[in-house]
Formats: C-alpha cells, structure tokens, sequence
C-alpha cells in the first residue's frame, strides 16, 4: 500500500490530535458539569467563579497546541520511515511482556519529565514569558488541558520523539498512552474531586495524584508540580500540604462523589 503524501498524512494527525483532545475535554466536561453536575456539586474543590471569556480562551490556545503536537507527530513518523525510532506493529516481534514494560514505562518517564520541566517553567522569567499562559486560568476547566505557550508545547511534544529514540514500541501501545495522557490531563482539570478522598491522597492511591493537586497549583501557583503521580513532589519536597488540609476539611476520609458535603 502507497504511504499517503506527506500533506495527507499531516492533515490526518491534525485531525487525530485534536479529536483526540476535543472527544476527551467535551467528555469530561460533559459528565462533571452537565451530566452528573448536581451529584458532584459538592465534590468542587474550590468555590469561585470562572473569567469571562474563559473557555473559548482555553479552546484557542489549546487547538494552537494540537498543531505543534500534529507537527510533533509528523515528525515521528518521519523519523520511524528513516529507521531512526522503531514503532512496530506486530505483537509478536517483541511480545506482549515488552509491550506493557514499554507502557508502563513510558507514563513513570513521562511523570518525571513533566515535573522537571513544568518545575523549571515556574522560575520567574519562564514563568512570566511562558507558563503563565496556562495559569491565566485560576480554576480550570477541561478545556485548559492544552492551553499552553507555543514554546511549552515544544517542551512537552520532544518528550516523545526522545523516547522513542531509546525504547521501541508498538504502535498500539503508544495509542494507549496518548489516551491516557490526554484522559490524565482532562481529568485533571476538571475542578472536581473525583475518587474517594479515602483512597488518594489518604489510602492505597496516595501515589496517584488526584484533582486536588493539580487544581491546587492553579490556584495557589506553587508546589504540586507532577502530572500522574505524586512521587516527586514528596521526594523533592513541592508537595504544597494545603491541598491536604484542604481535601480533609472539605471531603473527609469518609466522604464519597455524590455525598453531602
């Protein structure tokens, strides 16, 4: 089968890409504020009212960050035609063993290298010139997931092209892993307490880094720098304990989504 002419195949990563945020944004936001708003009214982690403007502000800068990843993305299939990265397709050529090693490796890299880098964008002059474009939001929406600077957007999208210069993948587990990420992310903005405070940060899913972390940074500008989990915030010493008091105060070990407040 001829491989598709290189304006084609861009045109259908941009597609890809942004069905990929727009399906996951819409759905997140479509089951906490509309579908279940009422049920997870009391789970909001902050009281306080959105900017005007704020949504279609997130919308743009996101759809301006869907094209450097689409370019991203173009850029690693070039890469994987030249044999410079290996993305195969067969199961069997390395097994289903690698294909999760290879997963689960991907997200723990990807974890530390949001946290260093999303770190380093908080030092004043990055923050002023860069990251504060996506802090313009002070309570998030789903839609804010990709609403950063061109130049954060490069930061993030060289992390997959890096990789994979260094661990071969299957095609299908890279799928998951955009899916997750963009889900993660989503979901992270959501402004809502998701899980049961009983079980993160308080109990078997302390490591995983709930609503409350992230929404907390936006909020208060500082600490909780990490993305999936919330390993090197308490290893570095970022983890901002306000979020904690915060989170028992407010949800309690014992309350769960949908509970009264």
């Amino acid at each position: 089968m001829q491989d598709p002419s290189l304006p084609q195949l861009a045109l259908t990563i941009v597609v890809i890409d942004f069905l990929r945020y727009a399906l996951a944004a819409g759905a997140v936001w479509l089951l906490v504020e509309v579908l279940l708003g009422r049920r997870l009214a009391s789970r909001r982690i902050l009281d306080g009212t959105r900017q005007p403007g704020q949504v279609r502000r997130e919308f743009t800068y996101s759809v301006a960050t869907v094209l450097i990843f689409a370019a991203n993305g173009l850029l690693i299939w070039l890469l994987a035609k030249a044999g410079t990265v290996e993305i195969y397709a067969d199961v069997a050529e390395r097994g289903w063993a690698w294909w999760w090693a290879s997963l689960v490796l991907i997200i723990v890299a990807h974890d530390a290298w949001f946290y260093w880098t999303h770190r380093a964008l908080h030092h004043r002059r990055w923050f002023r010139a860069v990251h504060g474009r996506h802090h313009a939001s002070l309570h998030p929406t789903p839609w804010a997931a990709y609403a950063f600077h061109p130049v954060e957007a490069l930061v993030q999208a060289v992390f997959l092209p890096l990789f994979l210069l260094v661990v071969p993948m299957h095609e299908g587990a890279i799928a998951v892993f955009l899916v997750h990420m963009i889900l993660r992310n989503t979901i992270g903005h959501c402004a809502h307490e998701l899980l049961p405070w009983r079980w993160t940060p308080r109990g078997w899913l302390s490591w995983i880094t709930p609503v409350s972390h992230h929404h907390f940074h936006h909020a208060r500008n500082r600490g909780n720098f990490g993305l999936y989990f919330t390993w090197w915030d308490r290893w570095c010493g970022t983890e901002d304990p306000e979020y904690l008091r915060h989170g028992d105060a407010r949800f309690g070990a014992a309350k769960a989504p949908g509970s009264a407040a």
